[in-house]
Parts: structure tokens; C-alpha cells; sequence
């Protein structure tokens, strides 16, 4: 059982009900920086967000501002370095960080980085080659008692 995705508006709820119910706690945050610095600022607040609840398993960091990407001027390398300083910050307050991306912005984009990371690709088997911590196969997922498609992942331990 865990929660993986937490909206910006039920985070404090969300965290609260799954630390009530032991159950395991990961976030997922959606970045709009465009520096290294806004990144690192991001880390920031979302460390002072969580610092009274559990949270055991990694936060990844997903950037999807393709569209000004080049208003940013933005080189890979700038880029990963900007999601390497979100994740330095939750790693040096002692959590655990990963990079969500899809399949082809993996393989086309993003630089090697030595953060675990969570792999968007919808099918039924991926041909992802790199190493990855999770896989997000869908996002069209039912659940009982959940309204609405979810997100399925799943999470290899070993």
C-alpha cells in the first residue's frame, strides 16, 4: 500500500490519513523551476511542508515545462543539474530522491544522473533499457472506491 502521488491541495491530509494507517508515504513533485536555484528553493519548501509527517519512500522530482523550455535557456546538462540540486536538498535533510520521466525523455533528454529513477512509459511491457526504480504503466488504472482513472506503478524492491 502507498500513496505516490500527493496534489499540492490535500498533501497535508493525505500524509496525515497514511501516517495514521501506517501506510507507506512517497511524493511526487511537479517542478516549474528554471534554475538551479528555483529548484533548490522548491526542495526547500517542500521540506518545511513535511517536516512533522513519515515519509519513507523517495520524492521524485518531474519536469514537464516543455514549453518554455527554450525561453528558459535551458541545455540538458542545465537541466539535469537542476533536478540533481532538488534532489541534493531532500537527500542532505535525510530523504530519499528519484526522477520521474517519461521513456523518451529519458533516452532523448535527460543526462545520466545517479538518482534512481521512475520510468513513465504506458504498455504492457516497456523496452526501457536503463535502469529503473519504478514504472508508471498507466494512468487509466480503476481502484475501488477511487472516482475516476488512477495511475498505476509499480515499485521494484529488489
Amino acid at each position: 500500500k502507498t500513496i505516490s502521488l500527493l496534489d499540492a491541495d490535500t498533501l497535508e491530509e493525505n500524509i496525515k490519513v497514511a501516517n495514521e494507517y501506517d501506510i507507506d508515504v512517497g511524493l511526487y513533485f511537479y517542478s516549474y523551476a528554471n534554475s538551479k536555484e528555483h529548484a533548490s528553493r522548491d526542495a526547500k519548501w517542500l521540506l518545511e511542508q513535511i517536516k512533522d509527517y513519515d515519509v519513507e519512500l523517495p520524492i521524485a522530482f518531474d519536469w514537464e515545462n516543455w514549453n518554455y523550455y527554450n525561453f528558459y535557456e535551458l541545455s540538458f546538462y542545465e537541466l539535469t543539474e537542476m533536478a540533481e540540486a532538488f534532489l541534493d536538498v531532500l537527500e542532505e535533510a535525510g530523504y530519499k530522491g528519484m526522477l520521474y520521466s517519461s521513456k523518451n525523455y529519458l533516452e532523448k533528454i535527460w543526462l545520466k544522473t545517479d538518482y534512481p529513477i521512475w520510468l513513465a512509459h504506458y504498455t504492457t511491457k516497456t523496452n526501457y533499457e536503463g535502469p529503473y526504480y519504478m514504472w508508471q504503466l498507466c494512468d487509466n488504472g480503476q481502484i475501488d472506491g477511487i472516482n475516476g482513472a488512477v495511475d498505476i506503478d509499480v515499485m521494484y524492491l529488489n
